[in-house]
This record gives structure tokens, C-alpha cells and sequence, in this order.
């Protein structure tokens, strides 16, 4: 498995699929977890452990959404602590975590 993380319009999906090509993708998988977590209501890192086992060879994409400032909407700070808590399973699984920024990745494990 694989993690590509960037801010929005930052390049994250076009560098993977360039590193990775004809890879299982899985991009904008911060809006995956919205409607896994905020709408059937299960456990962000539950969902994390089970889909790194079903997708062992997956290719997960998705903006950063912690940074900034804090929203004032209880459901859009849920939003965000869920797509962390999530993505901090995924990249303790994943054979590799890369950011991007500007279209540059900087490989972080």
C-alpha cells in the first residue's frame, strides 16, 4: 500500500498514477472516509485497518485536511479529525507515504 497526501490541487493524484502506473487507485479517499465514518457511522480507524486488509496493494489519495483553521461546524471538525485518525492507520500500514507539494513528493516513510 501506498499514501499520496498533499493539499488541495497540489498534485498528489497525477504524481501517483505517474509513479504507479496501472495501480489500484483510490483518490479523493478523504471523501471515502466522509461517507464511511460521518454517514454509516463507523470507527475511523476501524475502517482504516479493515481496508488496508482488503486492499493490501491499494494506492490511497487524498487531501490534507487538518491544516488551517478550525471549523466552526461540529460535523466539518468531526469531518477532519476522522480523515486524520484514519490516515494515520493507513500510513502506519503503508510501505510508503509520500506529500506533495506544488507537484513535487517528498517521501516521508
Amino acid at each position: 500500500m501506498k499514501l499520496y497526501i498533499g493539499g488541495v490541487y497540489q498534485g498528489q493524484e497525477e504524481l501517483a498514477r505517474t509513479e504507479n502506473p496501472g495501480g489500484e487507485f483510490y483518490p479523493d479517499f478523504h471523501e471515502i472516509i466522509r461517507r464511511v465514518v460521518l454517514i454509516e457511522d463507523r470507527e475511523p480507524r476501524e475502517f482504516a485497518r479493515q481496508f488496508c486488509q482488503e486492499h493490501p496493494n491499494a494506492i490511497v489519495i487524498s487531501n490534507e485536511v487538518g491544516a488551517g483553521v478550525v471549523p466552526m461546524e461540529a460535523s466539518d471538525r468531526a469531518f477532519r479529525e476522522a480523515v486524520g485518525r484514519a490516515l494515520c492507520s493507513i500510513a502506519q500500514e503503508a510501505e510508503r507515504v509520500t506529500r506533495c507539494v506544488c507537484g513535487i513528493g517528498v517521501r516521508i516513510k
